[in-house]
């Protein structure tokens, strides 16, 4: 058995530092969330105007084109795990004041904002309709895992 001695000479068990299953569920809560909101945002981008609530006429009518949906959903998921990254590290901040903590806060509201200002539904809203490439959504993809990864580590 391990144990750790502390400078009173006392001999203690080596005692392991428990793994939450709220930072995993966490992941899946933004994971999840993310994507019925950008499933409910596709929808909703391609619905015919005269078939929108008048509350909605005024938002662009995106081409049904699948991957047009697809690029929606996935970047929604894209901003979902952001907000959750940077509300874990406000967090950490204001638990630690640690100057390591305020920084990734700053690079992950740019990643944020960058993220928003490349959104296909604020493009939209611009007159900008790309229609997005294997490259794109690979991009999106790549860029879901990473933030995946980041958020359960972030949380362990």
């Amino acid at each position: 058995m391990e144990t750790n001695n502390n400078n009173s000479g006392i001999n203690q068990p080596a005692v392991a530092p428990k793994k939450s299953t709220a930072g995993k569920l966490w992941v899946v809560v933004a994971l999840l969330s993310g994507l019925v909101a950008g499933v409910l945002l596709s929808d909703l981008a391609t619905l015919p105007e005269e078939s929108r609530d008048p509350f909605f006429r005024g938002v662009p009518v995106f081409n049904p084109d699948p991957s047009i949906r697809l690029h929606i959903v996935l970047t929604t998921v894209e901003v979902a795990l952001l907000v959750s990254l940077v509300v874990v590290y406000l967090k950490v901040y204001s638990e630690t004041k640690a100057n390591f903590a305020l920084g990734l806060v700053i690079v992950l509201s740019a990643l944020f904002l960058q993220t928003l200002f490349s959104y296909p539904l604020i493009l939209g809203t611009q007159g900008v309709i790309l229609v997005p490439g294997t490259l794109t959504t690979l991009a999106d993809f790549l860029t879901i895992g990473a933030y995946t990864v980041f958020l359960y580590l972030s949380l362990e």
